[in-house]
């Protein structure tokens, strides 16, 4: 038991690697190498000295587990059509999402306890990071009216920008007993990245989602803060509206038009896992490596089969979020997965690559709700109430 609770915080460890060791490096392979000491080792050396937590985590999680199961079996089926020649270079993306969703769960039914610590230390790091980057960038050369980006592998204001909004949402809604002023801190100086990266889409899907909430939960703090942040963005679209209309609707409905004709040349099978593609806005002739749009590069790669997959296992994050929504986790999941529906329509083109900004409204929703089910499961429909495995603070 010993050796398995150093393991418990080893992968703790890798978690927070994920999370905040992102911000460290302009490249991604000192990230990549960190996430194979401190995650992919771990969950493989649990896998191999204790697969009963496997099945204790398949107990809980069934649902999604096999929806996951058949979306991952189908993408490896996809490589038999895939014009990429080099499988195994596809085959390691699959098993890096694999043993990343492992992890996650195996956390969550090990260290139940820890969740909420873990992911509030995340995000305020990554908080410590926003301030750093804006601090570098406005009190330097840039002008105010420049967009703004994190650090490291977060520096794309667009990318970087979603992915700061989901841990601005996750510690928004996890309990803080003490020190409220570094989690009012933290998420002030958050706000302001997302502000300051004039990403339109990042700010329909971060208001609409404190709106859902509000409407959701209820109570008077939210909705005074969900009236502030509505006042001051449109106070915002006033001050700067030229700029803001001045990029258009930045070739959307064109490359969803063209993502459309795409899939109506492969409906079913898709082009198949690694299947590059390029889309052409006809009125301006640029070239779009993907579709800003998830659900489209999921029809692209994998076919409508794909994507009825990939909704799957939406649907089952969020039956799962919803019914364990008195949980301060289940609430916090609720809200990063509206965000990340959200975003995915405006900005989401890949699934499968290696772990890099993209993940944090992909697959880290996915690995919350495992590791939300792992640590106490969910009823099935017209169950009565399971006894949840309770996280430290929750009411």
């Amino acid at each position: 038991m010993h050796f398995q609770h150093r393991l418990a915080r080893w992968l703790g460890l890798g978690i927070l690697w994920f999370l905040v060791g992102i911000v460290l490096f302009t490249s991604y392979k000192p990230y990549r190498q960190g996430l194979i000491v401190f995650y992919w080792l771990p969950v493989v050396i649990l896998l191999a000295t204790r697969w009963s937590l496997v099945d204790e985590v398949w107990q809980r999680a069934r649902p999604l587990i096999m929806a996951l199961g058949a979306l991952i079996i189908w993408a490896a089926l996809s490589l038999l059509w895939s014009p990429d020649e080099d499988a195994m270079r596809l085959l390691r993306r699959l098993l890096f999402v694999l043993l990343f969703l492992t992890g996650f769960a195996f956390f969550g039914r090990l260290r139940p306890e820890g969740i909420h610590g873990m992911l509030r230390l995340a995000c305020h790091l990554l908080a410590l990071s926003c301030l750093v980057a804006l601090v570098a960038q406005y009190m330097g050369s840039a002008d105010i009216s420049a967009r703004a980006g994190g650090l490291g592998q977060l520096e794309h204001p667009i990318l970087g920008g979603y992915a700061i909004a989901v841990a601005a949402l996750l510690l928004a809604f996890l309990p803080h007993p003490a020190h409220r002023w570094l989690w009012l801190a933290s998420l002030l100086v958050m706000l302001t990245l997302i502000i300051m990266t004039q990403s339109r889409g990042l700010w329909v899907a971060f208001l609409s989602t404190l709106m859902a909430m509000a409407m959701l939960r209820g109570g008077r703090t939210i909705w005074i803060v969900t009236g502030l942040l509505l006042a001051v963005a449109a106070v915002g679209f006033v001050q700067f509206q030229a700029m803001i209309l001045e990029r258009g609707m930045s070739y959307r409905p064109e490359i969803l038009r063209a993502s459309f004709d795409m899939i109506q040349q492969r409906p079913w099978l898709g082009l198949g896992l690694g299947g590059d593609y390029v889309l052409t806005v006809p009125s301006s002739a640029e070239i779009m490596p993907h579709s800003h749009n998830l659900l489209a590069h999921v029809t692209i790669e994998l076919g409508l089969i794909g994507l009825a997959l990939w909704l799957a296992v939406w649907g089952c994050l969020l039956r799962a979020a919803w019914v364990l929504r008195h949980l301060a986790l289940g609430r916090a999941l609720l809200a990063v997965i509206l965000f990340c529906t959200v975003a995915q329509l405006f900005d989401g083109g890949q699934l499968w690559e290696s772990p890099r900004a993209d993940w944090f409204f992909t697959w880290l929703p996915v690995g919350l709700g495992l590791c939300l089910l792992a640590s106490c499961g969910v009823p099935a429909l017209g169950a009565r109430p399971i006894t949840a495995v309770r996280n430290e603070n929750d009411p």
